[in-house]
């Protein structure tokens, strides 16, 4: 597979990298190459956030599941001015998802993991309904904490 920037249509300049550093310049033939070696292999894409002062830091991944022996991801992080509001900064998390999940709609299925909690004591839960119908409109599969794990690991970890 060849590594070298995807410019996503919305969010112009984002690149996504493997986890040793390259530069993924076609995150659809990316994947493509990564199915053809791994015929069973399963698609999962996740988003998630830090603020940072008046920054947030978003980070998207696309998890490369090769069931029964790992999970291969390319990432993207960006820095935006932070949004006023704690919905705005999470519901630009689903956004940057669907994004990636639309570019990638005719080369694999995709599942959509959202970093909400299907439990109401938390504040993403305000917006899991939410997420889940836009998601799920756009004809992917959704899945919220605690069965996110694209998001809440995968993303997570490239937002620290």
């Amino acid at each position: 597979m060849s590594a070298t920037a995807s410019k996503l249509s919305v969010h112009e300049g984002i690149t996504f990298r493997t986890t040793q550093g390259m530069v993924v310049s076609d995150i659809r033939q990316y994947v493509r190459a990564w199915l053809r070696e791994h015929p069973k292999g399963k698609v999962y894409i996740g988003s998630d956030s830090q603020v940072r002062g008046n920054v947030v830091k978003y980070s998207t991944v696309i998890c490369l599941w090769n069931v029964g022996c790992g999970v291969w991801e390319i990432y993207s992080t960006v820095k935006i001015p932070r949004p006023n509001d704690r919905f705005s900064r999470l519901w630009n998390e689903v956004q940057r998802s669907v994004e990636v999940a639309e570019l990638l709609r005719d080369v694999a299925p995709v599942e959509v993991h959202m970093d909400f909690n299907s439990d109401p004591s938390f504040p993403s839960y305000q917006l899991y309904d939410a997420g889940m119908g836009l998601v799920k409109s756009m004809g992917f599969e959704a899945a919220g904490k605690p069965h996110s794990w694209a998001a809440t690991c995968g993303a997570n970890r490239r937002c620290q």
